[in-house]
């Protein structure tokens, strides 16, 4: 019984190594990134995401000067003001939409307990709305929106 048993035993074993042989021969290939991809973060329509900003009452926390008006934050807001965010990098303005920071762009503003006091809204907004609140951001807000 011993005997049979240990046979059993080599040939599941054999029979594993084989296929792993198979396996390796047959050219599984291990997923790679191809040869010059590259990721730039896409424009946007910065009009409709000035309309976001105001749905999503940004304001309320940041305040923004547009030629012919401002979005003004409310007394004790708690952000940076973000004229002037337009030359800064699309994929810093995205990812401190989407994830808390440690390093904030703007000078003075302080970061507490390791992080910005920015909520998480990545539940709030489709990739479609976070490309055009960038574009909006990203804006030169010294000329109007085309």
């Amino acid at each position: 019984m011993k005997r049979k048993i240990l046979c059993a035993l080599t040939l599941t074993l054999a029979f594993m190594l084989s296929g792993i042989a198979l396996a390796q021969k047959a050219g599984v290939a291990k997923p790679s990134v191809p040869k010059g991809w590259s990721f730039s973060f896409p424009d946007g329509n910065p009009d409709t995401g000035k309309q976001l900003f105001i749905k999503m009452e940004c304001y309320a926390c940041h305040t923004i000067k547009l030629p012919k008006e401002s979005l003004a934050a409310r007394p004790g807001k708690v952000g940076p003001e973000l004229t002037g965010y337009a030359v800064l990098p699309k994929e810093y303005l995205a990812s401190s939409i989407i994830k808390a920071h440690t390093v904030v762009a703007a000078p003075g503003y302080t970061v507490e307990k390791g992080k910005a006091a920015m909520g998480n809204y990545n539940h709030f907004l489709t990739v479609q709305e976070l490309i055009d609140l960038v574009a909006f951001l990203k804006h030169d807000a010294t000329t109007p929106a085309k």
